[in-house]
């Protein structure tokens, strides 16, 4: 298949998910954080009452480390930042507009539940990095690792007989990318994902770490951030397959080992702990 025609595919399918106009002011208006008015965009979210609650009480789990309980998207701004507090709506956004995909359907080679573990991986990868060789905000990493395999989440929806192929040529022993490339004519599922983030106006930034998780060196903004999402992503790469029974051993780049200051101590200090970290909190994300 050609890239180009499985753009043209996803576009027409019946099930790509259509955005309902007020998540589109949402993402509209989280375009641009320097230019954002906080309250309204609190307002908007309060209004979206479902995705308010799914906010409010994932900041409460105590993960994120808050001393009080937030009670408003203001409070959680102050406490989190504005850019973790966004990427953190849009996760749950996404969440909502892709309820499907865990609902595992019979006769599917790929499963999306357990997936779904390697997504949480790498964010509590990129964020036990951050915290060990202290780069980047651990939380706003954590919030990017939820939404770094969005092209994933569309393939599987739209085109889930292509994402079987691919999981078939993964369990054979072939490496992801190369099996994405193969299967969906020289692309994969990191430029799936940037396709639908800009065609969602959603903001730069996360399509820079969505488009650029495979290929650190491309990115040209917020290198720390991609680099470190990259390492987390090889890490929690090789937990998901594990869980697949295979063994592949993946290896992080040396450049960027030695770049972002990752020790091969660090490295596995992080394999080790991933499993147990993950089934801590992977249930807070599933509803």
């Amino acid at each position: 298949m050609d890239g180009d025609k499985l753009f043209t595919l996803i576009e027409n399918s019946e099930c790509m998910p259509k955005l309902p106009r007020d998540v589109s002011e949402i993402l509209e208006i989280m375009k641009d954080p320097m230019l954002l008015d906080i309250d309204v965009l609190a307002g908007k979210v309060a209004r979206c009452c479902r995705l308010n609650d799914l906010v409010l009480k994932n900041l409460n789990t105590g993960y994120y480390q808050i001393s009080k309980k937030i009670t408003s998207i203001r409070e959680a701004v102050v406490y989190l930042g504005m850019q973790t507090v966004q990427n953190i709506i849009i996760f749950y956004i996404t969440r909502q507009l892709f309820s499907e995909i865990l609902h595992e359907k019979k006769n599917r080679l790929f499963s999306m539940k357990l997936y779904w573990k390697h997504v949480i991986g790498t964010s509590v990868a990129s964020s036990m990095l951050s915290d060990k060789i202290k780069k980047g905000d651990k939380f706003k990493l954590f919030s990017y690792g939820l939404l770094h395999d969005i092209g994933i989440a569309l393939l599987d929806v739209c085109v889930p007989g292509l994402v079987d192929e691919i999981a078939q040529r993964l369990l054979s022993g072939t490496h992801q990318v190369i099996a994405e490339r193969s299967v969906l004519g020289g692309i994969t599922h990191a430029d799936v994902g940037a396709w639908l983030c800009r065609k969602w106006n959603i903001r730069d930034d996360i399509i820079n770490i969505v488009g650029h998780h495979h290929t650190p060196f491309w990115a040209k903004s917020a290198i720390d951030d991609v680099r470190i999402i990259y390492a987390a992503d090889v890490i929690s790469t090789e937990y998901y397959e594990r869980l697949l029974g295979l063994n592949m051993n993946h290896e992080i780049n040396s450049k960027i080992m030695d770049y972002l200051g990752i020790s091969d101590d660090v490295r596995f200090e992080i394999i080790e702990a991933l499993p147990q970290e993950v089934d801590k909190i992977h249930w807070l994300f599933m509803e």
